[in-house]
């Protein structure tokens, strides 16, 4: 029962996204992002469904408790996978690198990961550019920082910033934990919901001169019927 009610709150989740990418079919979305769904340890239904999608190239699961990767298949086309904020320990990492190859992002900011030697494992991924490790224990190893940077000298922005310590300012929405997505969402609603009639200013412009053009034609018989 427990894997029926993750699936069926995922299956909510992927309508919702359905409907942001315009998309009624699921071999042409490109993304799916999760939040708040009780996963904990993802089960073999949950991974036959997410390869019913074969061409994600984003994944995230926020916020969804997750404590183990080992039921994942390998999914070679995902570039950018965010963990933010789950329960994921030591030897995360090395399922990571395993099953998804070809990441040049990664978000695992707010996990329990604790020793170096565990960040250590991400040199195999040899594409991986943005990566976000704060907030974990690991963080409080001496030198931290610039341990990553010396490991990874392709990495181009760590917890957001580039290795002089600049804000990297690139479009990272579609990575970060979106409040702006769920009021987009109620904003759609809305305006599905609103039934009244409304007239764009193009529209309120065209009935204007309309108006004009009308008042003017009978001036102009009010003329002619004067002379």
């Amino acid at each position: 029962m427990k894997g029926s009610s993750q699936k069926n709150k995922i299956l909510e989740q992927i309508q919702k996204q359905r409907r942001s990418q315009s998309r009624q079919n699921d071999s042409k979305i490109n993304s799916l992002h999760f939040q708040g769904i009780q996963i904990q340890e993802f089960n073999k239904e949950i991974d036959e469904y997410l390869k019913t999608f074969p061409n994600i190239q984003q994944l995230g699961f926020q916020r969804c408790k997750i404590q183990s990767l080992n039921n994942l298949s390998e999914y070679k086309n995902i570039n950018s996978l965010n963990l933010e904020e789950n329960a994921l320990e030591d030897g995360c990492v090395k399922l990571i690198v395993q099953k998804f190859p070809s990441l040049t992002f990664l978000n695992l900011k707010k996990n329990q990961i604790k020793e170096f030697n565990e960040i250590e494992q991400l040199k195999q991924l040899d594409q991986l550019t943005h990566l976000f490790l704060d907030k974990n224990p690991v963080c409080d190893v001496e030198n931290f920082t610039s341990k990553v940077w010396d490991l990874l000298p392709k990495l181009k922005a760590l917890d957001g910033k580039d290795k002089k310590g600049k804000v990297v300012k690139e479009k990272t929405e579609i990575y970060e934990d979106d409040e702006e997505e769920e009021d987009e969402e109620e904003e759609e609603v809305d305006d599905e919901d609103d039934d009244s009639f409304s007239i764009s200013d193009d529209e309120e412009d065209e009935e204007y001169s309309e108006e004009e053009e009308s008042e003017s034609e009978s001036n102009k018989k009010k003329k002619k019927v004067k002379k």
